[in-house]
């Protein structure tokens, strides 16, 4: 996914990105306003690229909360289905988390309250202007008022009057019905995220306040239960409505998906809490030379049961990771033998320090980073460490 974004600049020191497929959005929300007119075409992306903008906040917003704490961003992604920010972690301490999950909401509801005010200011302006053109209609209908001389302006001033009971304050196109519009969007985005589904900000808040009261990972348990009810009920509704848009039953399925890989992850990382990577490392793992061609590596991983092997330089230092799954397709999809590790492996991996705390090092790592390099100080490899035998690891020490 990170690598289907693009970038749209770095703010507070957080890099903004979009994902490819909000593309689709737009074009999903043009074919649905298309037989308004353009002008309804238009009108619509503008309130989407609005709410979004309203969603950048919100993000920004717990962003800004956890910086507080000490916990950095690592950025945040626009999708279709709304907003994530990447934390370097969550607080541990119950009530920063349910600081760093209200303060998204919060920034909603400031919004939201902007947008009621200029919306009554608008609204009293309104009514001023139309009780100003009413007057004057009046008055064009009172032959003891006006004079025959002034009795040319009239026809304007009623047909003025004419069009401003016709109108309507809330039409499909216009300032009134944007502000409008965009204020129930802020309300109804506080109330959606504070419903009690996790991964969600109401479901963070609900693992916060269970956190006061039981282990971290129970709370974690149970809000990830509460979740899957909550995404549940979600796609049934989805399903028993009009089903227009496909929006509500793919945040039933990120809700369902989020909540449980986070609550894995938890548990994970609670088995591991207070050890270092060379606690549960594989010691003198397997490895192969940056220079060893794809046909002597096909034949070494005959012999060898992991999934991963790092790939060290001719100084012994780590210079990234091979897969097993790069390795098979290389030679199915026939690859010159003659390729040599350095030139397939992923140098962008995550290399561990053989010290570094596993509870700062789990929530960083991509999803398809199972197998990982442990070096020392000097950068030589002294171990591999496999998450999917950490658990187990762990409990061994």
């Amino acid at each position: 996914m990170l690598k289907q974004r693009l970038s749209l600049g770095k703010y507070f020191g957080i890099g903004l990105y979009v994902h490819w497929t909000f593309g689709l959005l737009l074009a999903f929300v043009a074919f649905q306003s298309w037989e308004g007119g353009l002008a309804e075409v238009a009108f619509s992306i503008v309130i989407v690229l609005s709410v979004f903008l309203c969603v950048t906040l919100h993000e920004y917003g717990h962003s800004l909360a956890a910086r507080r704490f000490g916990i950095g961003t690592v950025d945040i992604t626009l999708l279709p289905i709304g907003g994530v920010a990447r934390l370097e972690r969550m607080p541990r301490v119950p009530w920063k988390e349910l600081v760093v999950a209200v303060a998204g909401p919060a920034v909603n509801v400031v919004i939201a309250s902007v947008l009621l005010v200029v919306l009554l200011t608008m609204l009293g302006s309104e009514m001023f202007a139309g009780l100003m053109v009413d007057t004057g209609a009046a008055m064009v209908g009172s032959e003891s008022v006006v004079a025959e001389s002034e009795a040319v302006t009239t026809p304007a001033m009623a047909e003025a009057a004419a069009e401003m009971e016709d109108a309507s304050l809330f039409g499909p196109i216009g300032i009134l019905s944007y502000v409008y519009t965009l204020a129930l969007i802020n309300v109804a985005l506080v109330i959606f995220n504070m419903i009690p589904a996790f991964p969600m900000d109401g479901g963070r808040v609900l693992r916060s306040v269970l956190a006061m009261m039981m282990s971290y990972a129970k709370a974690t348990y149970i809000a990830s239960r509460i979740g899957l009810v909550c995404a549940a009920i979600m796609a049934v509704m989805w399903f028993a409505g009009d089903q227009q848009s496909p929006v509500p039953v793919l945040i039933a399925m990120f809700i369902a998906y989020a909540g449980m890989s986070e609550a894995k992850q938890v548990e994970v990382t609670e088995a591991v809490r207070g050890l270092v990577a060379r606690d549960v490392m594989i010691q003198n793992p397997p490895s192969v030379s940056m220079d060893t061609p794809l046909a002597t590596i096909s034949q070494t991983w005959q012999s060898s049961s992991v999934a991963a092997m790092p790939v060290v330089s001719l100084a012994g230092t780590v210079v990234g990771i091979l897969r097993l799954s790069t390795v098979s397709s290389s030679i199915q999809n026939g690859v010159d033998p003659a390729t040599t590790a350095g030139q397939m492996a992923d140098h962008d991996a995550t290399i561990v320090r053989q010290h570094d705390s596993l509870e700062d090092v789990l929530p960083t790592l991509a999803r398809n980073e199972r197998q990982l390099a442990v070096v020392d100080a000097s950068g030589q490899l002294v171990g591999l460490l496999d998450l999917d035998s950490l658990r187990i690891r762990a409990a061994l020490g």
